[in-house]
């Protein structure tokens, strides 16, 4: 699974640029947010066809880069993230970005973006 991140201006309507383009190839995003930094705004998303994602927004000249992320599962209770977020914190493994993926029947899909990837993966298979 892979997180893209695309830079954008932060100015009204920048975001509907990037949505209208995925959306015009039939790309669906399953998960998104927003960031500012300074006056960059960064759109972070994970979406149904990784491929197709790259292409288009490469082909559209949008500054972006992409990462690799580690999805979970996790029982749908108090306490779930905050065992998982200690164990990795444990292990000197950063968790950079978090997307709620899913819940559904007492479970949580959640995808993590770490500065280990491979350490993270270890744990959680």
């Amino acid at each position: 699974m892979r997180q893209f991140e695309v830079r954008i201006s932060n100015k009204i309507g920048a975001l509907a640029s990037v949505c209208d383009v995925l959306a015009g190839t039939g790309i669906n995003i399953k998960a998104i947010s927003t960031e500012l930094r300074g006056d960059t705004g960064v759109l972070k998303f994970i979406t149904d066809n990784e491929v197709g994602t790259r292409d288009i927004i490469k082909q559209s000249g949008f500054d972006f880069s992409e990462y690799e992320i580690v999805p979970v599962r996790l029982k749908d209770e108090p306490g779930e993230l905050a065992k998982l977020a200690r164990g990795l914190a444990r292990l000197n493994i950063d968790i950079e970005s978090v997307f709620l993926l899913n819940k559904e029947n007492g479970v949580s899909e959640i995808a993590f973006k770490v500065n280990d990837l491979k350490g993270a993966k270890r744990v959680l298979g």
